[in-house]
């Protein structure tokens, strides 16, 4: 077998792959639509991988690797990135039937290819070389894999782009969902699919082995370990989050004194505009739009900015920012010190009470309270 730092590192992400689909394939915490897809795309991912990499290391011939092993990986892990997505963006959203056909070629792929598969075994195609027509399909699924890969990707960036756009817009009753990463995530594979493109068209003209394309194992690798843990992670966040919001709603607790800030800094005296916040904030719940400024909310209340900011500061004796965070604060505090949410994360708490990253909410908790999030959910908990 022939061994070498690039074929070690593409079987080190095999592995991995498979442990991982192992795990949470088997894991009752982590079912659902979105990681289904999730598992079947790494799980595809890597036995891609492993299919090429045999005949790299002298396992067996390319020929044999071809005729005995080969399946159409790269016609399915398009369709398997659309529905990841999609299950991802809109868990509750059903799948329409127009949408399966882009499994189509897929199963037209692999069918020929087991066709071949099972003529060969027959004995009525060659053992010695690639039956023409056979290669022609392997040649041609190749090709429009690539080709759909590209215009497929190109959609779920439009979609992810569109996504971004509209969960901007506040909504108590849904959970805000920051897909940054899954964005870029997208554009890489996008990156990678036009590599892939130009090492195929070169494979047809120019004859240099399976060498040339370990940039492209190597960065399905990297994806492996990278889906694997990112994908896991976001989505346990999305769940805590989903589940501390039905939990609220379930309990129908209702944002009141708790949620103001103390007395020492607010005036006994309001004017209408501070009423108008106050009620923007604890009745609507502004205060967990992790998107929420000044201008948003001097813009509901038909105000400037400016003014907005010094009547807050006059009346108030607190910045903006230092009165939206003791809501914000406020609310954490209550989910950390409620048994039922130990065993969410901290991140996801975070989130939920208004913060939009686990940095923020680091900070803004330790300036109020003197202590961390983790270290005030202990102390609570064990009192």
């Amino acid at each position: 077998m022939e061994f070498n730092i690039y074929n070690t590192l593409i079987i080190a992400g095999i592995i991995q792959g498979f442990i991982f689909t192992l795990i949470v394939a088997f894991s009752k915490k982590y079912h659902s639509k979105s990681t289904f897809y999730l598992v079947s795309l790494i799980f595809c991912y890597s036995a891609g991988n492993l299919m090429y990499i045999i005949p790299d290391i002298g396992l067996i011939s390319l020929l044999d690797m071809y005729n005995y092993l080969y399946l159409p990986f790269a016609a399915i892990d398009a369709p398997i990135i659309y529905f990841y997505v999609i299950s991802f963006l809109y868990p509750s959203k059903k799948v329409r039937w127009t949408e399966k056909v882009i499994f189509i070629p897929f199963i037209i792929s692999l069918g020929l290819t087991m066709y071949f598969r099972v003529q060969l075994l027959l004995g009525n195609h060659a053992m010695d070389q690639l039956n023409p027509f056979y290669r022609t399909v392997i040649i041609y699924t190749e090709l429009f894999s690539v080709i759909f890969s590209i215009i497929l990707l190109a959609i779920l960036i439009y979609k992810t782009r569109r996504y971004e756009i509209q969960s901007r817009t506040f909504n108590k009753d849904s959970v805000q969902n920051d897909i940054k990463w899954l964005k870029i995530t997208l554009i890489i594979i996008w990156l990678f699919t036009f590599l892939w493109a130009y090492l195929t068209i070169r494979n047809m003209y120019i004859k240099s082995g399976e060498v040339v394309f370990y940039s492209l194992w190597l960065g399905l690798a990297v994806m492996i370990y990278w889906l694997g843990h990112i994908g896991i992670y976001k989505y346990g966040i999305i769940a805590d989050r989903r589940r501390i919001r039905d939990y609220m709603d379930a309990q129908s607790m209702q944002v009141g004194s708790d949620h103001k800030p103390s007395d020492n800094t607010i005036s006994s005296y309001k004017n209408e505009y501070i009423l108008a916040l106050e009620n923007l904030l604890i009745n609507e719940k502004k205060y967990l739009d992790s998107n929420l400024t000044l201008e948003s909310v001097a813009e509901s209340l038909n105000l400037s900015p400016s003014y907005l900011s010094r009547m807050i500061n006059s009346e108030l004796s607190i910045s903006f920012p230092d009165y939206l965070n003791s809501y914000r604060v406020k609310e954490a505090e209550r989910y950390l010190r409620n048994p039922d949410f130990s065993k969410y994360t901290i991140t996801a708490i975070g989130l939920e009470a208004g913060f939009n990253s686990k940095s923020s909410f680091y900070e803004v908790f330790k300036k109020a309270t003197g202590k961390t999030p983790l270290s005030y959910k202990k102390e609570m908990l064990s009192a």
